[in-house]
């Protein structure tokens, strides 16, 4: 009897041990699997892309009403105010340096109708904005 119990007590530990040693390699193996998916998942977001996303979000909010969604511009009325805000497609707005584009978006253009985005847009927001202007309307 001693020797049945004996047996029972050492196969029980011989499968506990077996178990946990399984256990230890699958938890390995999901962290290697983990970390394959998590590499790929963050492959597929670039900050471009996020940059992009940003920008075509602020321009959809800040700056569409009177650019229109296609960045066009054109004559348009807001408020009461009828403004002409300018075509981002034109030569004239490729031409245009990004340092420029900042000092419109921030300080806007009173006598053109153009609202002051400073405080109301962060830095990233109008860099990605302008670069989603030069991307989508401008082909850069």
């Amino acid at each position: 009897m001693k020797f049945l119990k004996l047996s029972l007590i050492l196969t029980a530990f011989a499968l506990f041990v077996f178990a946990c040693s399984n256990t230890a390699n699958n938890s390995g193996n999901n962290a290697a699997n983990n970390t394959k998916n998590t590499a790929t998942v963050n492959t597929q977001t670039t900050p471009k892309a996020d940059e992009n996303a940003l920008g075509k979000t602020s321009y959809k909010q800040n700056c569409a009403n009177c650019h229109k969604d296609d960045g066009t511009g054109g004559k348009v009325t807001i408020e009461g105010k009828t403004m002409n805000p300018d075509n981002l497609t034109s030569d004239k707005m490729k031409q245009m340096a990004d340092e420029k584009y900042v000092k419109y978006i921030e300080n806007g253009i009173p006598d053109e109708g153009m609202p002051a985005f400073k405080g109301r847009m962060t830095d990233a927001e109008i860099k990605a904005t302008i670069a989603y202007i030069r991307k989508e309307f401008q082909g850069k």
